[in-house]
């Protein structure tokens, strides 16, 4: 593991199961780069402050009551369309005048939405509670809700309700768009295309009002493969939306340099955290991305305690690619959802 814009602080706890640890080099910027995980790891100096840590990794909790089906999840899912999905129905009359008098939106920048809402997060429906924006990757397979109770790969809605009910993170909401238009996340390259997260996380609270509030100033979001692969769409753009996001995960992606500098260029007070594996995918850009990353976190540097990390994991169950999104939830979502993940100056919106 490699945190990228640091100097000095306490060491990173030793790995637990299903991750592989990797050395952490505090040396000046211009020095060597380091080998780690058979990758090369870097690290530069930055401003000093109390970071989040990773949780250790433990074994991944048992997702269902018996072996013929997973445990009935504790909490409501709620279903929603992109604002500008044409409407039906005398109810949604007025919807479809104002978005009449609207700029259309193309249709491989809609989307059909899913949020779930766990009975923790539902029991004050009046207090903000931060968010998890999770975005899938290719999918040509036209899998609706992918990872959100569509697909055989996991379910985001069971990773988080699992943490809650742990006690690991405060009760939290998850959110995730579905491509409307297949050829829109058939390429990894340009998934996601110009991703929205403002009108997105508007729709999403809309659905949601009575039931559960947004807090805006806790926005997660994490784009698994294709879903931080382009760097005009996916989590690239959601990092340039006028709402502050609190963190990234950017998880297994492609790892090419035209995206690296927006990934280093993000708000000082946001903490960003790109996690990879090379089990499954070995032929990726890695070190140029690193190097890419690096010179951008020099030139824009975090604010104090705020994340610029690298991490070269190793999954320990099967289909690494896919085993990589609970190891990064279940690491990073805890320290960044806690009291001590805030950063010591405000976040505030240009």
């Amino acid at each position: 593991m490699t945190a990228v814009g640091r100097r000095g602080g306490a060491r990173a706890p030793r790995a637990a199961r299903g991750l592989a640890p990797a050395t952490r080099a505090f040396s000046p910027a211009a020095r060597a780069f380091a080998l780690a995980a058979g990758l090369a790891a870097v690290s530069s100096p930055g401003a000093v402050g109390a970071q989040p840590k990773p949780a250790p990794v433990a074994a991944a909790p048992a997702a269902s009551t018996s072996a013929a089906a997973p445990a009935q999840l504790d909490g409501a899912t709620y279903d929603y369309e992109h604002p500008s999905a044409p409407a039906s129905g005398a109810a949604e009359q007025g919807a479809a005048q104002a978005e009449a008098a609207a700029p259309p939106v193309p249709p491989e920048r809609r989307w059909r939405g899913r949020a779930f809402v766990h009975r923790l997060a539902a029991a004050d429906p009046a207090r903000p509670l931060p968010i998890l924006v999770f975005l899938h990757g290719t999918n040509e397979a036209r899998i609706e809700h992918r990872w959100m109770g569509g697909g055989q790969e996991g379910d985001v809605r069971r990773i988080a309700a699992q943490l809650m009910e742990a006690g690991r993170i405060p009760p939290m909401l998850v959110a995730a768009p579905s491509a409307v238009l297949p050829a829109a996340v058939a390429v990894a390259r340009t998934s996601w295309p110009a991703f929205d997260l403002d009108a997105f996380l508007d729709a999403t609270a809309a659905r949601l009002r009575g039931v559960a509030t947004l807090d805006r100033a806790r926005v997660v979001v994490a784009g698994h493969s294709g879903g931080g692969c382009n760097k005009a769409g996916g989590i690239a753009t959601a990092l340039s939306a006028s709402t502050p996001v609190h963190a990234a995960l950017v998880i297994d992606t492609c790892m090419d340099v035209d995206i690296a500098l927006p990934l280093a260029r993000s708000r000082p007070t946001t903490h960003v955290v790109v996690s990879w594996q090379t089990m499954t995918w070995a032929k990726r850009p890695i070190a140029d991305f690193r190097r890419a990353f690096q010179r951008g976190v020099e030139a824009h540097p975090a604010a104090p305690g705020v994340l610029r990390e690298l991490e070269p994991l190793v999954p320990t169950e099967p289909m690494p690619h896919d085993a990589m999104v609970p190891l990064v939830l279940r690491r990073w979502l805890p320290p960044l959802l806690s009291p001590d993940a805030a950063p010591s100056v405000p976040c505030v919106s240009p």
